[in-house]
């Protein structure tokens, strides 16, 4: 077997494997990557962000225009042509596609999979190679929930989804993340029934109450039905039908749909690396176990990042910690990962959501003393004169005033959320929000006139 030696190896190359090999080669080390994925690119760009918000836009902006009568403007019967829009979602995808691989192939590239014989070695098609670092990207996958009969009966991921031609009559959406309230808003607008599984007490589970409701009521009213706290049990085939049972606190809930959605969470991708040989701790719900460092906490030759740490799946954030277990893996003095800075997040329904800092449960399971105000969308005139009212602007702030958490339910959230992470970035109090000009008519006068309120009595 043919053994060479390295300074740094990269297993995954994804967002979180390209920005390590980026990081690891300007500061002049020794880079390989290796990937046993058919296709590079990586999640984002073949089957997440990209190719998920070039089929939401359509959809988005069917929304839009049959709005358009509220502002005087009449329309003639809308359209969605599903075909022209996976064709397009195609060619965008071929294009991010070819732009990364152009960017991979100038990397020394092994293409297959890597496991781990040694805690400094791995083997990949017939090379041992010994490395002074490892980081491992290799991101994480779909998995379906344990649902008895759901392998006879037809189900689809979101990635499936993203490859229909044709809007099926119903579906069944199981999990109330990110995922699939974008994607049930979705089919609702194409004309399909939609019912959506969540178990747990609200929709966005992972974010604050009363953002998961105006997500919530918003499907809602594009005519999702949404079954809280369900723990689906079964899928079973009833004539042409497939019928999904949940059990819930207030009975048995059940589906029928031609097709369920799979939008549970995904899972790290960790089992065929042979960790145990590499003295890695890991496991299929945590990932790869990390320090603050991002060095393994068994092997400190390992570094992880992205998907693979079992964290929130951003891509931002996976570019983040590739740089940083790169820079970390040959630092004397390494750096801590600053999750809450770089765990800001949105979604791309109608409101849209974006949420920068902390939430108010976050800061309740920390013991963060905060105090809270909430602005409607209504508040202020360019909501009105674009008929953009739904929604809300949330901030908290620490006692001494400096701005720790911003969150967003509105039609534009996502335009202003770069100002919200900037003004967080920086440390920004209400008071200095409140003082800074902010252009009329605009949706970001919310974010002054919220830290006007947290400037008087009438915060909580």
């Amino acid at each position: 077997m043919v053994e060479e030696r390295r300074e740094l190896c990269v297993i995954g190359a994804g967002t979180a494997g390209f920005a390590a090999a980026e990081a690891a080669r300007a500061a002049g080390r020794d880079v390989l990557l290796i990937t046993g994925d058919e296709e590079l690119g990586g999640t984002c760009i073949l089957r997440g962000c990209m190719p998920a918000k070039a089929v939401l836009a359509a959809t988005q902006l069917e929304g839009e225009v049959e709005k358009a009568h509220e502002l005087g403007v009449e329309t003639t019967a809308v359209h969605v042509d599903l075909p022209a829009i996976i064709r397009r979602k195609r060619a965008l995808v071929d294009y991010f596609a070819q732009d990364r691989l152009h960017e991979l192939e100038s990397y020394p590239l092994v293409r297959g999979d890597a496991r781990f014989v040694a805690p400094d070695a791995i083997v990949v098609r017939g090379r041992r190679i010994v490395a002074e670092r490892f980081v491992i990207a290799t991101g994480a996958s779909t998995t379906a929930p344990p649902i008895a009969g759901l392998d006879g009966v037809p189900s689809v991921t979101s990635a499936d989804v993203m490859e229909m031609t044709r809007a099926p009559r119903s579906v069944a959406i199981v999990g109330g993340g990110p995922i699939g309230c974008a994607f049930a808003q979705f089919f609702a607008r194409l004309g399909t029934t939609v019912t959506l599984f969540q178990d747990a007490p609200e929709v966005l589970r992972n974010d604050d109450p009363d953002v998961g409701r105006a997500v919530r009521e918003a499907i809602e009213r594009d005519g999702v039905t949404v079954v809280l706290d369900a723990e689906v049990r079964q899928a079973k085939r009833d004539g042409d039908a497939t019928v999904l049972v949940a059990e819930t606190p207030r009975g048995e809930s059940t589906a029928r749909c031609d097709v369920i959605v799979l939008a549970t969470n995904r899972r790290p991708r960790v089992d065929a690396l042979n960790l145990s040989a590499g003295a890695v701790d890991a496991d299929s719900i945590r990932g790869v176990v990390v320090d603050a460092t991002l060095r393994s906490v068994s092997n400190p030759r390992v570094y992880a990042a992205g998907d693979v740490l079992g964290r929130r799946a951003l891509v931002h954030s996976a570019a983040y910690a590739g740089r940083l277990a790169a820079t970390n893996a040959f630092a004397g003095a390494p750096l801590d990962a600053q999750w809450d800075r770089w765990e800001a997040h949105a979604l791309f329904t109608q409101p849209q959501v974006a949420v920068a800092g902390l939430t108010e449960r976050q800061c309740r399971e920390r013991g963060i003393e905060v105090r809270v105000a909430t602005l409607p969308a209504g508040e202020v005139g360019k909501a009105l004169v674009s008929d953009q009212t739904e929604g809300f602007v949330k901030m908290l702030v620490r006692p001494d005033g400096r701005v720790v958490g911003i969150a967003m339910v509105l039609d534009d959230a996502i335009d202003l959320a770069g100002e919200a992470i900037a003004l967080l970035d920086r440390g920004a109090t209400a008071r200095e929000i409140a003082e800074m000009p902010h252009l009329h008519p605009t949706m970001s006068e919310l974010l002054a006139r919220v830290a006007e309120r947290l400037c008087s009595s009438t915060a909580r």
